[in-house]
Order: C-alpha cells, then sequence, then structure tokens
C-alpha cells in the first residue's frame, strides 16, 4: 500500500468504531483496527481492516504505531473486582512518545462527564461534575488525551442507537419499566450514522483540544421519548413507575444512568462539523430502524 495512502488506528473496534471504520474504508484509507476478543478478528478482517488483537495499545509494534496518521479511541472503561477505571492515564503518556507520524487524534466520550444539571441546557464550556464512576472516569479519559502532546479532541456522545443497538426489541417484548421523575429529567440521544458523520468531518477539519457535544436536536425525558417510541411501532406501552417504585425495581446502574437531569446543546456540532443531522430527532431515526 502507498505510504501516500491515509491512515488510521482505531482502537477497541466496537459498535461505534466499526461504522467509522467503514466509513474510512469507503474513503480509500487504510484502517487498522484492536480487538481484545480473538474471535472478532475474521469479522474484522472480513469487512476490510487489518484487525489486531492487543491486550493494551502498548502491545502493538511500534513500526506500526510510527507509521499512523491518525487514532481514534473507542476502548470502553475496564471493569473488575473494584469497579469502572479508564486505561488511558495508564498507558497514553508511553503511547503518545510512539505515535510519531499522527496529525489528528479523537476520543469518544461521553456526556455523562457533566453529572447532573438540572434539566439545563449543557455546551462544551458546563464544568464537568460527574456524579458517577462511569462519568468520573472518562473525564480522566478525557484530560489524558488532552494533555498527551497529541493533536487530540474529544467527542461527548448522547446515549447512541443504531441497528443492533436500539430499544425497539425490548419494547416489543413488553414489560419495559421507566420512571417518571419529578420534574421531569432530560437525557439526550445521537444516532450511530451522526456519531460517524461527525468524526469524519473534524479529521477533514481538525482543531487541537476541540471538545464537542455529539447529540441529536431533541432532548427527551426517557419515560416520554420510550412511549412514543412504543407507539410508533405498535409495541405495549411501558410501565411508567413513580421515583419511589423505580428505586425499589429498577437496577441501581440504571437509575444512575436515568439519575441525571441535563439537555445537551449541539450548537458547536452544528457550527463546526454537521450543519444537518441525518437523524435530527429519535422520530426519523426509529422510523429508519423500525423498516430494517
Amino acid at each position: 500500500m502507498s505510504r501516500n495512502t491515509e491512515s488510521i488506528l482505531i482502537l477497541g473496534c466496537g459498535y461505534v468504531g466499526e461504522r467509522v471504520a467503514a466509513a474510512c474504508l469507503s474513503l480509500g484509507m487504510r484502517v487498522i483496527g484492536t480487538t481484545r476478543d480473538e474471535r472478532r478478528v475474521a469479522a474484522l478482517s472480513a469487512q476490510g481492516m487489518e484487525a489486531v488483537v492487543a491486550a493494551s495499545p502498548l502491545a502493538l509494534p511500534e513500526a506500526l504505531l510510527a507509521s499512523m496518521d491518525m487514532v481514534l479511541d473507542s476502548i470502553p472503561l475496564e471493569r473488575d473486582e473494584s469497579g469502572m477505571r479508564a486505561g488511558q492515564p495508564l498507558w497514553l503518556t508511553e503511547l503518545a512518545g510512539r505515535l510519531t507520524g499522527v496529525r489528528w487524534a479523537g476520543y469518544l466520550s461521553t456526556t455523562g462527564v457533566y453529572g447532573d444539571a438540572g434539566g439545563a441546557w449543557v455546551d462544551e464550556s458546563f464544568v464537568c461534575r460527574p456524579g458517577s464512576a462511569r462519568g468520573l472516569e472518562r473525564l480522566r479519559a478525557e484530560q489524558a488525551w488532552l494533555s498527551s502532546g497529541l493533536p487530540a479532541e474529544v467527542f461527548r456522545l448522547a446515549g447512541i442507537y443504531g441497528p443492533e443497538r436500539n430499544i425497539l426489541g425490548r419494547l416489543k417484548a413488553g414489560g419495559y419499566k421507566a420512571v417518571r421523575w419529578n420534574p421531569a429529567h432530560y437525557s439526550s440521544r445521537i444516532h450511530v450514522d451522526d456519531i460517524v458523520a461527525a468524526v469524519i468531518s473534524a479529521m477533514r477539519s481538525p482543531r487541537d483540544g476541540r471538545i464537542v457535544n455529539l447529540a441529536d436536536d431533541m432532548p427527551l425525558p426517557h419515560a416520554d421519548y420510550v412511549c412514543e417510541v412504543a407507539r410508533m411501532i405498535g409495541a405495549p406501552l411501558p410501565e411508567i413507575l413513580t421515583e419511589a417504585e423505580g428505586e425499589a425495581q429498577l437496577s441501581p446502574a440504571m437509575l444512575d444512568f436515568f439519575r441525571d437531569n441535563k439537555r445537551i446543546s449541539n450548537r458547536l456540532l452544528h457550527r463546526e462539523l454537521l450543519t444537518e443531522l441525518k437523524y435530527p430527532d429519535f422520530r426519523s431515526g426509529m422510523q429508519s430502524l423500525s423498516r430494517i
């Protein structure tokens, strides 16, 4: 392959990473995708990328790292008996020294780094006060990238949905439960196709140190969201719980996910990366999925 061919290393080639890889391949790029699961190598390779099994990014060959033009970090938090933690603070400083040719880097984070905002609109200048271990560790990973010395930017993703990752099956099965908070707790979503488009746009118009919220145009309380989706697809309506019922019946993880109350502003996304979204709200996104 010609050295003039752009190359990208995608660390943690999972749900979003695979789709970014496909977009990069369609642009004629060389794509290296890492996974910790040897069983995924064949599936990733079949898409046209060079799949590499690596327990840590530091295990990748130095020559490969030095040949990369771009890198996208989509590695999830590590989980062990002590909880969740970000690996980036442990290996990124050393890795950055090996990525000698990188001219763009991106990290896929979460809007969970903001914590609770009492229903206010939250843009990228909002002070991060994560109320969960997940949000705190993601913030640590962000800081590692932004202080790495690489030309890195951070994408804070709202709730991700798309093909093979959506709520349709759970609603159709019936028995879905959601909490009606008082006052209402807002959350935001983003279709995976719009995440990919935003990342590709950032690669083409990079800005070192940029942080961008990736969310659609329509924040909505989760209970309202699932009820409307159920009606759209003819599924049984979810059971709507009071706060006290939710505390008693739902898992701590689910409660933590929906306890934060904020409306994610995507003005910067529209201004700098995507003038229009393919799926500006969940209605258009879910309609496309219900036809699959």
